[in-house]
């Protein structure tokens, strides 16, 4: 045309600055964790390393179920993970899984008889929480409690992987609780 710039074609977005990640829907730029690059290893050794954190991802720490419903859904913690199972119908799941390390805030919504359980992270909408809820009141506190635990104690770069299960939730329970 006259070699102007046309004001009406987009322009091409510049590309995120290294070690940073870009949410999506927002404008906002977090950080990402400093990451070990990949350790090359024999098959064996990586077999066992696999394995060890297959039995750790088996290992539920917490899990509860909503009250009152025909499709009950579920919350499990384990070592790697929460999941996330809401039930649509017979034999239909939505299932979501988060990292630990993904986990920015957890709250518990509770009243007298019920409560939610609100999951902020950084993979999902930061802006939206994933809400679950009608567990009992005491089960949404606990859930609320050691998750949050796990997320302070990971944060604090605490190595959780060597202490049992039925030592380590008191203790993330503990870890978790917030004075009122």
């Amino acid at each position: 045309m006259n070699g102007q710039p046309d004001p009406y074609q987009q322009q091409p977005t510049p590309p995120p600055a290294p070690g940073s990640l870009t949410n999506q829907g927002t404008s906002q730029v977090s950080p990402l964790q400093p990451q070990e690059p990949i350790r090359h290893t024999s098959p064996e050794q990586s077999k066992r390393e696999l394995q060890q954190a297959i039995n750790g991802s088996t290992d539920a720490l917490a899990t509860a179920s909503t009250a009152f419903t025909f499709f009950p859904d579920t919350l499990t913690l384990d070592r790697a993970k929460v999941t996330i199972t809401k039930r649509i119908f017979f034999q239909a799941a939505e299932v979501v899984s988060m990292r630990i390390e993904d986990i920015l805030n957890v709250t518990a919504t509770v009243g007298p008889l019920f409560g939610t359980v609100k999951i902020v992270s950084r993979v999902f909408n930061d802006e939206k929480p994933y809400t679950i809820g009608k567990f009992w009141r005491q089960d949404a506190s606990r859930l609320k409690r050691i998750i949050q635990g796990y997320v302070i104690a990971l944060q604090r770069r605490i190595d959780c992987s060597t202490i049992a299960s039925a030592e380590l939730v008191p203790m993330l329970d503990k870890l978790g609780e917030d004075e009122i």
